[in-house]
């Protein structure tokens, strides 16, 4: 019976590595490597994506065409379709050309084939899953909150910013408003501002489960957790502002053109140097029981007047490879 259950976790730790892959960038060829930068694929494709749970694979494309690579990363399906391969109820649905569509079963083997009468719709496997966070409050039940809670006279207004918090101002006679609190739906709490301080946005990380909360005081800018901790020290910046999972800055009287210098990644602490021409969210994996956050930036190649898509991990690993010196 131990033997069974120490083979159970030996292989729940295998299926979750192999779903755990990123897309590696070998100067404009792919390939797939883990979250240490391995490479368990080697890049010779022209495109890789994450691993897929509606498809249970890895969409990958070779010579115009693609294909799907199961779990050990064996092609299941060749590459054969113009289009990313999508999931049927049936099984799995292949475009051999804008007008041939082929049917897959679950087990991989050709079905049928049904001549289409106009263009396929474009499928693409989803990368990105940060969606916006709703709740079930309102401007209204957010408003009679605060002055349940807080008995103040006078006119107040509340603003929904983006689903995640809410900000609550206090209006004069007329109709100028100063801002008062922001609330926080997920843990129904108040923040007030006071003389000193003032809370000027919020974002939620779906990885750490947290608000994180950009604060001001005088002329020194900070950001805190929910728990009033703070997570990045009080300074003038010239730049600094939260994006669901880190944090962008540039420090005062910085000798550097660009608007962001560096990024903190709030999943670790590290600290990435800007040296790209984009930064954003791109995949969540889940790594040993916790969330790991994967980046997607853009790298110039300026002598050939040409970019690229690139990996970049919470751990500060490039995912990547080039022969040219990139900056932005």
């Amino acid at each position: 019976m131990k033997l069974i259950f120490t083979c159970l976790i030996v292989l729940s730790s295998f299926i979750s590595k192999a779903q755990n892959l990123i897309p590696f960038n070998d100067n404009g060829k792919y390939g797939l490597c883990d979250t240490e930068g391995k490479i368990l694929l080697e890049p010779i494709y022209s495109d890789t994506d994450f691993f897929s749970s509606k498809t249970n694979g890895y969409s990958v494309k070779k010579d115009g065409k693609y294909g799907l690579l199961n779990k050990d990363l064996k092609a299941v399906i060749p590459f054969i379709s113009v289009e990313p391969i999508s999931k049927t109820a049936d099984g799995y649905a292949v475009y051999f050309s804008e007008k041939e569509l082929h049917y897959y079963s679950n087990d991989y083997r050709l079905l049928k084939k049904r001549v289409l009468e106009s263009t396929p719709n474009t499928y693409s496997p989803v990368t990105a899953e940060y969606a916006n966070q709703s709740d079930s409050y309102t401007n209204e039940k957010v408003l009679e909150l605060f002055k349940k809670k807080y008995a103040k006279k006078g006119m107040y207004n509340v603003v929904s910013a983006n689903n995640t918090y809410y900000s609550i101002c206090s209006e004069n006679e007329n109709g100028k408003c100063s801002p008062l609190a922001v609330f926080l739906p997920r843990i129904s709490a108040f923040l007030i501002n006071d003389g000193e301080k003032e809370y000027k946005s919020v974002t939620w990380n779906p990885g750490t489960s947290k608000y994180y909360i950009l604060v001001q005081t005088g002329a020194k800018e900070y950001v805190i957790d929910q728990d009033q901790k703070t997570v990045f020290p009080a300074k003038e910046y010239e730049r600094l502002y939260v994006i669901k999972n880190y944090i962008g800055y540039k420090e005062q009287n910085s000798s550097s053109k660009k608007s962001i210098t560096h990024y903190f990644i709030l999943n670790s602490g590290v600290t990435v140097e800007n040296k790209f021409s984009s930064f954003d969210p791109a995949k969540s994996l889940s790594v040993n029981g916790r969330n790991f956050d994967v980046f997607k930036a853009k790298i110039n190649n300026y002598d050939s007047h040409q970019s690229q898509n690139v990996y970049i991990g919470e751990n500060g690993k490039q995912y990547f490879k080039v022969d040219f010196t990139f900056d932005n």
